[in-house]
C-alpha cells in the first residue's frame, strides 16, 4: 500500500496535515499517510486512546467502520473539524482561534450522515480462561548471558518503499542508489515543475511518454489531446492502464524505445523522464524520439549528471564512481546528431557537503530532512545542469 500523491483529496489533505504539524503533535490517519507523514498512528491506536490523545484525526469517510466505535462517537465532543474535502474530514483537538469551525459545511454533513447510517458494531468476543496453573518442578537458573547489542538502524534512503517500484535508482546515493520516500518525492515534484515549465499545459498537443512506468506524467498535461505512453514492462502498464480510464485521451502500449511503432511526424511532444539512463541504446532512442516528432516538436530529456559536483570530487580524489549517466555537454550533441537543437537545461538537486566522499555515514538522515531537501532542490536549481545531480534539457525538432 502507498501513499496516492496524484490523487487530489488525499495530496490536499497531506499538504493541509504538513502545514500545520508541530513536532510533538500526534495523528491519527489511515495507513498510507505513514508514507508522507511517518509519525502518522494507523486507526487501530484508536483501541486504547480517546480522541484527545491525539492532535489531528483524519478521518476518510469511507473507512468509518475501520475506527473504533467509542472512538469516532466521541470525535464530535472532544475535536473540531476545520478541514474538509470529498474523501477526508481533518478534525483538531487544539485548533486556533482563527480555525474554522467546517461542522455544517456539506463535506462534514456527509461524515455525519455516513457516521449514523454505521451498522451496530457487533460484540466482541470475551477473552479465553486461562487455565490455572500448574505446579513445575524447580529449575536450575541459568546463567545470564550479556545483552545482544541492538542491530544498528539503517540510514533513512537506503531501503526501498513500496510505492517507489517505478522509481529508478539515484547514483549519487550510497549504498544501493535508493532514495528514501521524502526525497524521492521531492526530486519527482522538481521534475514535475520542469515539465510544467517546459509542456504544460499542452493544449491540443499528441504527447509521447517513452518510458512512461504507470503513468504518472500525464496528469500533468490536462489540456493535451492525447498522451500515449510505452514502456518495456508489462507491470508498469497494468498499473497506468486503470490511472488512466479515458481511452480517448491516453492510451499505452508495450514497446521498446528504440524501435518504436509509430509513424513519422506523429507527436507534437515527448518525454523521456528517468528513462535514458536505463536504455541499452540511448542513441537510437533519441533518433526514435526524434523521428516521431512533427517540425518544431519539443523532446524534453532529464539524464543522471555524470559531471556532476559531488562525482568530479570522486574523481578528483581517486575513489571509486558510480558508473552510467551523461554529462550535459555529451547529451547535447546526441541530440543534435538526431536533428534537435536544445534550447533550455536546468539542474535537478545538488545535496551539500554530506554527498562529498569522507562525509560522515551518520549526517545520511539528512536525506530525508525537509529542510536538507529543500536545500538540495535549490542548489540544483542554481548550480545548473553543469554541477547538479542531475538536469533536464529541451530540444526542439528544426
Amino acid at each position: 500500500m502507498s501513499f496516492p500523491h496524484d490523487d487530489k483529496p488525499w495530496a490536499a489533505t497531506a499538504e493541509f496535515l504538513r502545514s500545520r504539524l508541530a513536532p510533538p503533535d500526534r495523528v491519527l490517519a489511515p495507513e498510507p499517510f505513514r508514507f508522507v507523514i511517518p509519525r502518522a498512528e494507523r486507526y487501530a491506536a484508536a483501541e486504547t486512546a480517546e480522541p484527545r490523545a491525539f492532535a489531528w484525526i483524519v478521518v476518510h469517510k469511507g473507512m468509518l467502520a475501520d475506527i473504533p466505535r467509542p472512538f469516532l462517537m466521541a470525535l464530535g465532543a472532544a475535536a473540531r473539524p476545520i478541514f474538509a474535502n470529498e474523501v477526508f474530514v481533518v478534525f483538531a483537538t487544539s485548533p486556533r482561534p482563527g480555525d474554522q469551525d467546517l461542522d455544517e459545511t456539506p463535506h462534514v454533513r456527509a461524515f455525519h450522515v455516513y457516521r449514523d447510517a454505521l451498522p451496530p458494531e457487533e460484540p466482541k468476543p470475551a477473552p479465553p480462561v486461562a487455565a490455572p496453573p500448574v505446579a513445575e518442578a524447580p529449575v536450575a537458573p541459568a546463567i545470564r548471558q550479556p545483552a545482544a547489542l541492538p542491530a544498528l538502524r539503517p540510514a533513512r534512503g537506503f531501503t526501498r518503499a513500496p510505492e517507489q517500484r517505478d522509481a529508478p535508482p539515484r547514483p549519487w546515493l550510497a549504498p544501493g542508489g535508493v532514495p528514501g520516500v521524502a526525497r524521492e518525492r521531492a526530486f519527482q515534484d522538481e521534475t514535475d515543475r520542469l515539465i510544467a515549465d517546459y509542456l504544460a499545459p499542452g493544449a491540443n498537443l499528441a504527447v509521447l511518454d517513452i518510458g512512461c512506468g504507470a503513468g504518472r506524467l500525464g496528469a500533468l498535461l490536462p489540456d493535451a489531446a492525447l498522451v500515449a505512453g510505452i514502456d518495456i514492462a508489462e507491470g508498469a502498464l497494468a498499473r497506468a492502464l486503470p490511472r488512466h480510464p479515458i481511452p480517448s485521451r491516453f492510451a499505452f502500449a508495450r514497446m521498446d524505445a528504440a524501435r518504436l511503432g509509430f509513424a513519422e511526424a506523429s507527436f507534437d511532444a515527448a518525454l523521456m523522464i528517468d528513462t535514458l539512463d536505463a536504455l541499452a541504446d540511448p542513441a537510437a532512442a533519441l533518433a526514435e524520439a526524434a523521428r516521431v516528432l512533427a517540425r518544431g516538436g519539443r523532446l524534453m530529456v532529464t539524464a543522471h549528471n555524470k559531471e556532476s559536483l559531488p562525482l568530479r570530487a570522486l574523481r578528483r580524489l581517486d575513489l571509486p564512481v558510480p558508473g552510467g549517466g551523461f554529462s550535459v555537454q555529451e547529451l547535447t550533441g546526441m541530440l543534435r546528431a538526431v536533428g534537435l537543437t536544445v534550447i533550455r537545461s536546468d539542474g535537478l538537486f545538488l545535496s551539500p557537503g554530506w554527498a562529498l566522499p569522507g562525509a560522515s555515514a551518520s549526517l545520511a538522515p539528512l536525506e530525508e530532512d525537509p529542510e536538507f531537501v529543500e536545500a538540495a532542490r535549490i542548489l540544483g536549481r542554481r548550480a545548473g545542469p553543469d554541477y547538479a545531480l542531475a538536469f533536464a534539457l529541451l530540444a526542439r525538432k528544426a
